[in-house]
């Protein structure tokens, strides 16, 4: 069973992006754009290494993907003159907007999911998912501080 933790989570994600890549296509959207996009739709701008962290995209994929938003007009990236070293991203107007007309039907998706498998279930599940990533990472760090001290 433990061995399939791996295979079971990866099998959830497919189910619920089910309810949602019939709007991302839509919208002609990635999965890891509308990932970045929900991201800067909340944070409105985000630093180059906290949005890679938070969209769970590796830096050298997210500079792709990000040039290519930055093409389409959904995003526009900045650097602060005191220190040219950091990158930030911010969405633009036309990015802002899709998300505005995406997130009502994403939405519908997230309330189709709650019918199907009830909102207390939902809550619970993203309740012991948080757990999951606190107690993992955690250990996480410590096996690798257990590493540098060998």
């Amino acid at each position: 069973m433990h061995e399939s933790l791996t295979i079971a989570l990866l099998q959830a994600r497919e189910a619920a992006m089910g309810f949602f890549r019939p709007v991302l296509n839509e919208y002609n959207l990635t999965e890891q754009q509308w990932r970045i996009i929900r991201v800067l739709a909340e944070m409105h701008s985000c630093d180059f290494h906290l949005l890679a962290r938070q969209t769970c995209i590796l830096r050298p994929s997210l500079t792709g993907i990000l040039s290519r938003m930055e093409r389409d007009d959904l995003i526009i990236r900045l650097k602060p003159l005191n220190d040219q070293r950091k990158l930030y991203v911010s969405l633009t107007d036309k990015g802002h907007e899709i998300y505005q007309q995406a997130r009502v039907h994403v939405e519908k998706g997230y309330r189709q999911i709650e019918q199907n498998f009830s909102a207390e279930k939902l809550d619970e599940l993203m309740i012991l998912l948080e757990r999951f990533i606190v107690v993992v990472d955690k250990s996480g760090d410590a096996a690798l501080s257990m590493d540098d001290n060998q």
